[in-house]
């Protein structure tokens, strides 16, 4: 059988999910940058918050999450460079830290707005050629998630696949969030056109979590392209979360009916090879 990928889940709204509750069997872990890396706060309040961090036994992190908040990299409401340069030597210097070698960046941080696509990809490039040094230098990669948003610089995939081949820097690459691909019927086949740029795939259920609603089918195929291509990296479980079983919200309970769907999906697909 062939090396199957990981299953991760985030790491994230600590007091509605105290991580300390979550099931165990998990195989990696995804953390905000917004909420626990603390892109605002200076570095005596990260280390408490980075001892706390430590103290939860999770699994092994394996990419991060809110690159940003309300920061642009582009269009009509750009962010002060050098605020933009200091968030990103932060967050790979912080990452590094805590051993978490991906980071997640949300591509509706690109908006075009009113100028020509030509700039706002010059200006994305510009950026990018930046968080790249910081990435080399922490050794952290950066992988770009399109959001099938037509107004941004990398709206779809297989743009995502050009933008980074352009830029040419083997630090930045691309993730891929089944969401996104079902909203505007891209194909997952796609992921497979590069395969080494695919660095960490998000799936979900209907707005919750993948065990809720109707969307085993399109997990199975997701999961299938990701087996056919060799994948071996994380597929991470990002979404809001619900109870299925009463009105009181059980993290352990959730998590763990959540990892055992997953883990019967990947079950599947494997053994039919």
């Amino acid at each position: 059988m062939a090396k199957q990928f990981k299953l991760g889940l985030n790491i994230d709204n600590v007091i509605m999910k105290p991580p300390l509750e979550l099931a165990p069997g998990w195989d990696t872990a995804e953390i905000p940058i917004y909420e626990l890396l603390l892109p605002y706060d200076g570095d005596e309040v990260w280390e408490k918050k980075r001892a706390e961090i430590a103290s939860w036994n999770q699994p092994p992190w394996s990419a991060t999450s809110h690159w940003l908040w309300d920061e642009r990299v582009t269009g009509d409401h750009v962010t002060d460079f050098a605020e933009l340069e200091r968030q990103a030597e932060q967050a790979c210097r912080r990452m590094a830290q805590i051993g978490c070698e991906v980071a997640g960046v949300w591509g509706n941080f690109f908006p075009v707005g009113s100028a020509s696509k030509n700039k706002a990809m010059d200006m994305a490039l510009h950026y990018c050629e930046m968080v790249s040094g910081y990435a080399d230098k922490f050794g952290i990669l950066i992988a770009l998630e399109p959001t099938a948003n037509p107004e941004t610089v990398f709206p779809t995939y297989r743009e995502g696949i050009d933008f980074v081949k352009r830029l040419n820097k083997k630090s930045i690459r691309l993730m891929a969030d089944l969401n996104y691909f079902v909203e505007i019927n891209q194909p997952f086949e796609d992921i497979a056109l590069e395969p080494d740029l695919c660095l960490h795939v998000h799936i979900q259920g209907e707005r919750y979590q993948p065990n809720v609603g109707n969307c085993t089918e399109k997990i199975l195929h997701i999961f299938r392209v990701l087996r056919d291509m060799g994948y071996e990296r994380t597929v991470s479980s990002a979404h809001p979360w619900i109870s299925t079983e009463g009105e009181i919200f059980n993290y352990r309970l959730e998590s763990e009916k959540t990892l055992k769907y997953l883990q019967n999906l990947r079950n599947q697909v494997y053994s039919a090879q």
